[in-house]
């Protein structure tokens, strides 16, 4: 299979940062992270869902999605990259790392799917 893409599929658990009470901040966190990855973010939006709040970005070269729940410190995100496998895959390693981070998850768990297509399929 020739990999065309990656995407991360990340759980944080038992957070504690005081920003999933703070849609802004959280807009901020994810933004941060994908420019820090050195993602380019074209457009961003942020709602609150219930007690849900949701943050997605539209990259230059992908997305990225990610959903707080304050009252149990649960957090999900998607971050999808298009591109050379080295390089999607360390932009979402340090994307991992940075949410992990300023979210303060206590527990992580974290799914790599390669994305692309079969150069042997006609």
């Amino acid at each position: 299979m020739s990999t065309t893409g990656i995407t991360l599929l990340l759980d944080l658990y038992d957070c504690k940062s005081p920003a999933l009470n703070n849609q802004a901040l959280l807009e901020q966190i994810l933004v941060g992270a994908l420019q820090f990855a050195g993602l380019e973010v074209m457009e961003q939006v942020a709602h609150r869902l219930g007690e849900q709040a949701v943050v997605m970005c539209v990259l230059r070269d992908a997305h990225a999605c990610l959903r707080a729940f304050p009252s149990t410190g649960f957090v999900a995100a998607e971050i999808s990259v298009v591109g050379k496998p080295e390089s999607a895959r360390a932009a979402v390693e340090i994307v991992r790392g940075y949410l992990a981070q300023k979210l303060i998850a206590r527990s992580i768990n974290a799914r790599l799917l390669e994305r692309g297509t079969n150069a042997s399929t006609p």
